[in-house]
């Protein structure tokens, strides 16, 4: 059988002996190539190294009907972007569909609410069916509401066992308190159930993103507001305030894992990790 390429030999004062091969990388030859596909916005060799802080990129999410519900990701999706998705249902514990393979963080809530969560690294359209999107299955039916949230520059092989780090539940309250950040980046969810909830205020320094993600359950209205922030603290630092008493409301606390040889960052205003002169100094 002739071979699928052309030698090339060298006499080395002994023998013949064959060259490497070399391929073209677009500039220069190389025994060693390496092999480029498209991230979404730029050809990359090897997905983007975590940063300290993974930032905020998107988020969407609706309501959705029926036993199936299938969302598709924010567009401008690029490989290596880090996604929490979240589908919370009053009929019965939701069950992931898509991506496959990952493991699945459920509570049920005290008001009878069912919320379930899964992080996962963006490997592209191939890693996910569906069309690029998410797929939950509620085997109760009815309503239920679904979010996707995603970052970029996150940790990826550094994944929390549960996107749940901290879940507190509150009833008929007009206020919540929300812990400090837990480290890198933080994600706080506030999952409201309402008649007329209308404004949701998250303390000072905290990044709110979007109008909050609506559903309806019955005659109440469910909102998951959400905001994040970086740092790291040790206790509670501030409130969010609704415009109105609500019968049941939690606040969930998710970790965004970054570079894990990220130096801590207190957070100022914090009456225990915060304090001049023992954790915070001023340059």
């Amino acid at each position: 059988m002739a071979a699928s390429y052309n030698k090339v030999v060298l006499w080395d004062g002994t023998r013949w002996t064959e060259l490497p091969k070399k391929m073209w990388d677009g500039n220069q030859w190389t025994a060693k190539p390496k092999f480029k596909v498209w991230d979404g916005a730029e050809w990359m060799t090897k997905y983007p190294d975590p940063v300290y802080y993974p930032s905020w990129v998107d988020a969407n999410g609706g309501i959705k009907d029926g036993e199936f519900r299938t969302f598709r990701l924010p567009q401008g999706m690029r490989l290596g972007d880090f996604v929490v998705t979240v589908c919370v249902s009053r009929e019965s514990m939701p069950q992931l569909l898509n991506p496959s393979g990952n493991l699945t963080a459920t509570k049920q809530l005290a008001s009878g609410t069912w919320v379930s969560a899964i992080m996962f690294r963006y490997d592209g359209e191939w890693g996910l069916r569906a069309g690029n999107s998410v797929r939950w299955r509620v085997p109760g039916g009815g309503i239920s509401t679904i979010a996707n949230y995603v970052y970029r520059g996150a940790e990826a092989r550094n994944i929390p066992i549960t996107p749940f780090y901290e879940v507190k539940e509150y009833a008929n309250v007009s206020e919540v308190p929300l812990s400090s950040p837990a480290g890198n980046t933080t994600l706080f969810l506030a999952l409201t159930e309402a008649k007329n909830l209308t404004n949701v205020q998250f303390p000072e320094g905290v990044t709110t993103h979007r109008p909050a993600i609506q559903g309806q359950f019955g005659q109440s209205q469910l909102l998951l507001h959400s905001g994040d922030m970086p740092g790291t603290g040790s206790g509670g630092f501030d409130k969010i305030l609704f415009d109105t008493t609500v019968p049941a409301a939690a606040v969930i606390t998710i970790k965004i894992p970054g570079d894990p040889t990220s130096p801590g960052v207190w957070v100022l205003g914090d009456p225990s990790a915060s304090v001049l002169g023992k954790t915070t100094y001023l340059l």
